[in-house]
């Protein structure tokens, strides 16, 4: 331990942080005829309390049943990569030039206080607002690309008025769960 370490404080994680393990429904993976695929497979499953949007991306004409069973157990594992991906978030709005940063401060620079208000506590003096908007990002959508330069697209928002924001911070990651790159979409 260095001298300056005794001194340093450990951050509590935020509270929806925890390494809690949300149940996925599976997806009816019968529609998929490897031998003639389409080109985008789509379905609408419940993640623990939320909707979440899941969405097969092809493209080639066909596929193989090793290629398929990779794509059911990596799908098997979207709960874990969840978890994985929010310390992706965390570890990036950490670092001086941050994604993460940006998009978070886009919600603090364009809503007003009442609008802000709706979606975290303006009162709470504990954390700053952008920790408390990280908070609030639920995951929305994954898009799985099984022939793309990365294997995975994770969409993050912020429900404004009980629906997701269009804004999207969006994590992508290699199929063995690396992260390749965080990015903010509209």
């Amino acid at each position: 331990m260095g001298i300056f370490d005794f001194f340093k404080k450990t951050k509590k994680e935020p509270d929806n942080w925890k390494a809690e393990i949300q149940v996925l429904e599976k997806p009816d993976y019968t529609k998929i005829d490897i031998e003639k695929l389409e080109d985008y497979y789509n379905w609408t499953l419940n993640y623990g309390e939320r909707k979440l949007n899941l969405d097969l991306n092809f493209e080639t004409e066909s596929t193989n049943k090793t290629e398929l069973n990779q794509i059911i157990e990596f799908v098997k594992k979207i709960p874990e990569l969840d978890i994985q991906n929010r310390n992706y978030i965390k570890s990036d709005f950490e670092q001086d030039v941050s994604m993460t940063s940006d998009y978070l401060n886009f919600y603090i620079d364009e809503l007003d206080k009442s609008e802000l208000g709706q979606i975290i506590d303006l009162k709470n003096r504990k954390k700053s607002r952008n920790n408390l908007l990280i908070e609030q990002l639920n995951l929305i959508r994954v898009g799985v690309y099984p022939q793309a330069s990365y294997y995975a697209t994770f969409d993050y928002s912020i429900y404004i008025d009980g629906e997701p924001c269009n804004q999207l911070l969006v994590v992508n990651i290699n199929q063995d769960g690396t992260l390749d790159h965080i990015t903010w979409e509209s």
